[in-house]
């Protein structure tokens, strides 16, 4: 394994910035950052390898993109911008200069397509790859869980599915598919997400969508319908179908209870941004109902 000075040098060439709000990057003991009148918004995801991710399905490049664009949804779906982004990695003793830089490759591609930056993080020795990322960004009005009104429309991005599809198919021990590569790093549609600032409520689909529709019901106070008809009718719903059937699986578990996807899905009483779908209405009350489907999957992903 190389020193760690040798791999933080080796990342100082891949993340090197030019940003005249950065007053300090990577090379001292903390970034430090112009601050502006904007409200900041954080998070943070840690990645454990045979949790989140296997190295016998992902190369590091894909990882490290996959990581990095749940990172940068969590951000999108407050309404807000991401700007700079801390790394952090326990890094297994087969890692040398050719591997940290295939990871840190991956990160800054993700990155990149938004424009945010590496400004630092931290390496350790561990047994397995662990891999932790925070996001820091800016928003006016952040957009939460919490605001979804009666007579809202709930809209999505795209049909969400496709990771869990892609999964199912590396289990069966497929090698490549559209779906396969959705499950190794989702496309995730930053632009579109960006138009969804005047919605009421918002949040990305990691867990499922089952899973983040009871956040939005629970936190909103309100009852949210979903109808299935509406969802079968979006672009790539039939092809889904096929691959669901093919693997005697049901469609629903995908759609329904499947994550990773990083669609964005929200609520509003507005104009529907361009480019989304409507798949449901909000309703005095509470829960999550879904018509059409007379057995709903379990709700999403859950670590403990």
């Amino acid at each position: 394994m190389a020193t760690e000075s040798e791999l933080i040098a080796a990342l100082s060439e891949i993340f090197t910035v030019g940003d005249s709000n950065l007053l300090v990057g990577i090379g001292d003991d903390a970034a430090v950052i112009k601050a502006n009148s904007s409200n900041l918004v954080a998070a943070t995801d840690m990645a454990v390898e045979g949790v989140h991710f296997n190295r016998d399905w992902s190369n590091l490049h894909e990882i490290g993109a996959k990581i990095t664009a749940a990172n940068l949804a969590d951000i999108f779906a407050m309404g807000a911008t991401p700007k700079y982004l801390l790394v952090s990695a326990g890094l297994t003793k087969d890692f040398g200069i050719e591997e940290i830089k295939e990871l840190a490759i991956g990160i800054k591609s993700e990155a990149d397509l938004v424009g945010a930056l590496v400004v630092g993080g931290d390496i350790s020795k561990a047994d397995q790859l662990v891999i932790s990322i925070s996001v820091f960004g800016e928003v006016g009005s952040p957009i939460k869980r919490s605001g979804a009104l009666v007579g809202d429309l709930v809209v999505v991005s795209e049909l969400p599915g496709k990771s869990a599809a892609g999964l199912a198919e590396l289990k069966r021990g497929g090698k490549q598919s559209k779906f396969i590569q959705a499950h190794k790093k989702p496309d995730v549609n930053y632009k579109l997400a960006a138009k969804f600032i005047g919605v009421n409520s918002m949040c990305d689909v990691s867990d499922g969508l089952l899973s983040e529709l009871n956040h939005i019901s629970k936190a909103s106070a309100v009852a949210i319908e979903i109808d299935s008809a509406l969802i079968s009718k979006l672009p790539g719903f039939a092809e889904l179908e096929v691959t669901a059937e093919s693997a005697s699986e049901d469609i629903w578990n995908w759609v329904l209870g499947g994550g990773e996807d990083h669609v964005f899905l929200a609520t509003t009483s507005s104009e529907i941004p361009s480019g989304a779908f409507v798949i449901g209405k909000v309703h005095a009350g509470s829960g999550v109902s879904v018509s059409g489907i007379s057995k709903l999957p379990a709700i999403g992903f859950r670590h403990f």
